[in-house]
């Protein structure tokens, strides 16, 4: 996972205190950072990957027909 606010990569499922462990909230649902301790989303990424891959999709179809 690479945090939002400052850029750091790692991979949530090796941090000791994952979740509501490190910000007090029960069921934030949320991977904070070993870095900046942001709370990350994983399902804001998820979704931010999706609508990556239509907005390239959408855009090689576009070229494709010659469309600007």
């Amino acid at each position: 996972m690479k945090c939002r606010m400052c850029g750091f990569e790692f991979d949530e499922n090796e941090l000791e205190n994952r979740g509501c462990s490190s910000c007090g909230k029960h069921n934030c649902n949320q991977v904070h950072c070993p870095n900046c301790g942001f709370g990350n989303s994983p399902e804001l990424g998820q979704e931010f990957e999706f609508i990556t891959k239509l907005k390239n999709r959408f855009n090689k179809n576009e070229s494709e027909n010659g469309s600007i």
